[in-house]
């Protein structure tokens, strides 16, 4: 199994987007979506999006303070992934605080054993990560790719 350590970060600069151009939830999944396939992270574009869509049917992934952390566990997942963007337009998203998201986090995890404990412990990580305000309010008006995955390692 993948795990992940302290002085490691799983973050790509090749899906990480900090100037979208996404006005819905579906045009940002899609984009985040299509930065992780065109980067071999999966197999089936179509299929992963459906997967994302089923966990959206689930419940909430705002998790509040304009932050979004959708992901989808799917058989088409070639490896694990977190595809990051940004947009300059608030796009209505649900949400534990009922705000609006621009900042997305989109996990791609295989649907195996494997991947579920993964999942969970990137969740886990960057979730912790992204409850510090400070570092949030950082993340937010960066442009910088470098800085992100910077202060997002894990």
């Amino acid at each position: 199994m993948e795990t992940v350590n302290e002085n490691q970060t799983i973050f790509d600069r090749n899906v990480i987007d900090l100037n979208m151009k996404a006005s819905t939830k579906d045009e940002v999944i899609r984009e985040l979506a299509t930065l992780l396939y065109k980067e071999n992270y999966l197999s089936k574009l179509d299929d992963f999006i459906a997967s994302v869509y089923e966990r959206e049917a689930e419940g909430i992934t705002g998790m509040g303070n304009n932050v979004a952390i959708p992901h989808g566990k799917s058989d088409s997942v070639m490896r694990a992934g977190i595809a990051i963007g940004k947009t300059n337009k608030m796009i209505h998203w649900e949400s534990y605080d009922n705000q609006p998201v621009n900042f997305f986090f989109l996990f791609a995890v295989p649907d195996d054993v494997s991947g579920a404990k993964l999942h969970l412990q990137l969740l886990s990580k960057v979730a912790a990560k992204l409850s510090d305000d400070e570092l949030l309010n950082r993340l937010k008006i960066t442009h910088s790719v470098d800085e992100v995955i910077d202060r997002l390692k894990i």
